[in-house]
This record gives C-alpha cells, structure tokens and sequence, in this order.
C-alpha cells in the first residue's frame, strides 16, 4: 500500500471526513482503529453501524430513518421479490436452484448482520480491548510487524468486496446480452408484470444500486472476522519476537535504569545500582513478566473473537455449503451454454466468489493455530538456556502451555482452519452429486 506525502495528504484534508481513517491520516500511531477502519467506514455509509446517539437526538431518528430505507431497498424488496419467483416456479428444480442460490446467498448476508448487531456489547469490547497497554508498540521492530498485520486486514477488506463488486457488474450487464429478457437477479411480484416497462426499467435500476450495495455490506460482514483475527495474529507476531530477542530487550531495559546499589528486594525501577549480571537478570524477568501479560491478554482476546462471531460463523459456514452446491445445479440447468456466455461467466465468478468468501476465514483461522503453535518453539529459540535456573523453569512452563493452540471455532462446531474448508467443500461436492442424480 502506498501512503500519501504529506503535501498531499495536507492538499486532500477536505476530504478526510468522507474517507476511511488511515486513507490520509499518518499511520505513525498505528491506531488499532486502522485494522476495521474500512469497514466501519462502509458499515456507517449504509446506516447500519451503531447507533450509539441519544434517542432524544434527531440525528438518531434520521439514522432509524436512513438505515431501515436501506435495508427495504437492499434486503426486504429484492428479498420479497426472490421469494415470490421461487414460489412460481417451484415445478422446476433448474428454476429453484437459479432463485434459491442468490436468494441465500444475500440473506444470510443480512443474517449476519442481524448477529452483528445482536453482538453489539461484544464487538464494542473486542474494539476497545485492542487499545490495552499490552498491545501497544514496545519496541521499535514491533512497528513494522504491526504495520504489516494492519495492511493485511486492510488489503483482504478492500480488494475482496471490489472484486465482488467486479462480479456482480457481470451480473448486472448480464440483460444486454440477454435482450433485456432477464433480470440481474431474478424476482417477481404479485401486482405487475417485471418484464415489461415501464416496472423492467424500475426494478433494473433498483437492481444496478442494490447488488453492488450488497457486495459491500457482505464484504463487511465476511472480512471484519479476517480483521480481528488478524490483529489477534500481529500480537503472536510481536510476542514471538521478543521472546527470541529476550535479552535484546532486557539489555535495551537495563541501559534505560541508572543503578548506584544493589537492593535486590526492591522494584527495579527503584534499584539504585547493581552489578551487570544481577541487573541483567532482574531484567530478564521483568520481560519475561510482561511476555506472560501478553499472552494472556491474546488469549483472551481470541477468546471475545469467538465469543462474538461464533454463531455468525457458523451460520455462513453451513449456508456457504448449500449455495456452492445450488450453484453447481444451476450451471447444469442452462440449456446451449455457448448462447449464453454473460450468464456462464457471471455463474463462475460468483462461485469463485463463494469460494473465496469461505477461504478467507478459514485461511486467517488456520494462521491463528499455527502462529499460536510456532510459539512454543520462539520460547524455544529465546536464551533460555544461558539464564538462571528459576529463570530457565519460567521459560519452560511457558512452552507447555503453548503446547495448545489458539483457535476460533463456528458455534463450537468447525475449527476455522483449511482443514475445515476442504470438509466444506467436499460436503458441497457430494451434495451436488446427489442433486445431481435426482435431476437425471
């Protein structure tokens, strides 16, 4: 990611109040916030982000106002529409399967919004656990491992929802090539007839504000677990690097304290002055000390992450299934592929999509065990072996404990983990064959 000079970012200050924090503010701080900045941003452009003013505010009723426009005209309205179709054609499983996979798709969307905000308490807690002192920047390495876990959370949010945007521009140029005798998504209401104007002029353009509205809002709601989970990440990162750098940063302490004589019993802060060894020693301990600190609060930090995303993930885990599987139906019910090539090439995007949409919690779930698990082996690498005793046993135990992993299950069910992904993917495809065979 490139960053603005700062001439730029001084020409552009107009706009930071209609941008993401961290597009023109300096990242020298390394604000926790810049790791759910982009889908906090997007969450309050749709209205659907807390809201946290007074009900004695008008701006609060403008916000019920605002948000419940939106969901009519991006979740209930299509939605309705969806359902009706479904219900016409029900006779044909090709039908269906076309109906039913984006039906699913978008309202588990929403489902998962609905968790989101059923969360609230513990997504705000998990916000404000990021900014504990443990989590601060200690060393001068640490900045650019954080930096580097902040780009990662940013990069996946950004590029995955453009690139379902991407997709569904496919879907939505989808009726030129068909002669206007489809719909980006196929729907049908009670009262009038969709296919004919002036209502197909109407629901195409409700369609080409809704799906991209769509996109984004799942791109939110798929990739802030990603984001949590990887600020989880950057903190094993740093915690692993001071435990391979323990005397690095024991020396860095011990230079930083004037000592006249030694008073063992004693803070170190208030040690007068010690010899070299014993300092050094004290030092250690006291790095070690915050080491444990740290650990615990990751833990318990990934512990709120499961906490608050367990249902939601579970939820996307299960119905991700049954829409790959929907969608493999559907490419076996287009009669003469090659005269419909925009439909096929849409079909394959999105389930590259889908399959992404699941990969990224899984693959950011897997990193979490083995950074967790690699743990064990930086206490390992640390001097532990050219301390004293008491020190050495520290270290030790230390190691035993992170012997167990960290992880984030989906409602005490699934791991998330690429282990998981393949079970999922493989439960899609024996689903498929099945449909498959009833539809022969």
């Amino acid at each position: 990611m490139k960053f603005p000079s700062e001439n730029m970012r001084k020409k552009l200050s107009f706009l930071t109040p209609f941008l993401p924090y961290g597009v023109l503010e300096s990242w020298d701080d390394l604000n926790p916030r810049l790791y759910h900045a982009v889908h906090i941003y997007w969450l309050k452009f749709y209205g659907l982000w807390y809201n946290t003013r007074s009900k004695t505010s008008l701006l609060f009723w403008v916000h019920i106002v605002y948000a419940t426009v939106v969901l009519w005209l991006v979740c209930f309205l299509p939605g309705i529409g969806e359902v009706f179709y479904l219900l016409k054609r029900r006779d044909n499983i090709g039908d269906i399967a076309e109906g039913l996979y984006l039906f699913l798709s978008e309202m588990y969307t929403y489902i998962k919004l609905s968790v989101f905000w059923l969360k609230r308490k513990e997504i705000m807690a998990l916000l404000e656990y990021l900014h504990r002192d443990e989590f601060k920047v200690k060393e001068p390495e640490h900045r650019e491992i954080l930096r580097k876990s902040i780009k990662r959370a940013r990069f996946v949010m950004t590029y995955y929802s453009t690139m379902c945007v991407g997709a569904v521009s496919v879907g939505i140029l989808m009726p030129l090539a068909e002669q206007f005798e489809v719909l980006p998504t196929n729907v049908e209401y009670p009262y009038f007839d969709v296919y004919k104007s002036p209502a197909y002029g109407i629901i195409y353009i409700h369609h080409i504000y809704y799906k991209p509205a769509t996109c984004i809002i799942d791109g939110v709601m798929d990739t802030i677990l990603a984001a949590f989970i990887a600020s989880a990440i950057g903190q094993i990162d740093v915690l692993a690097f001071n435990l391979r750098n323990l005397n690095l940063i024991a020396e860095r302490r011990r230079n930083m304290l004037p000592f006249t004589k030694v008073n063992v019993k004693k803070s170190i802060k208030y040690m007068p002055s010690v010899d070299h060894e014993e300092s050094t020693r004290h030092c250690v301990r006291a790095v070690l000390k915050d080491i444990v600190k740290h650990h615990n609060s990751i833990i318990n930090y990934v512990s709120l992450i499961e906490s608050a995303f367990s249902l939601a993930s579970a939820l996307q885990l299960m119905l991700s299934v049954m829409v790959l599987c929907l969608i493999g139906i559907q490419f076996l019910s287009i009669e003469e592929p090659s005269s419909h090539p925009i439909q096929i090439a849409w079909m394959a995007i999105y389930l590259t999509c889908m399959l992404i949409e699941v990969f990224i919690i899984c693959w950011f779930g897997d990193e979490l065990i083995w950074k967790s698990w690699e743990l064990h082996q930086a206490a390992f690498d640390s001097p532990w072996p050219s301390t004293d005793p008491k020190t050495a046993m520290f270290i030790i135990i230390f190691m035993e404990r992170c012997k167990r992993p960290l992880r984030v299950t989906a409602g005490k069910i699934f791991t998330l983990s690429l282990d998981t992904y393949t079970i999922l993917i493989n439960w899609a495809y024996k689903a498929f064959a099945v449909m498959r065979k009833m539809k022969k």
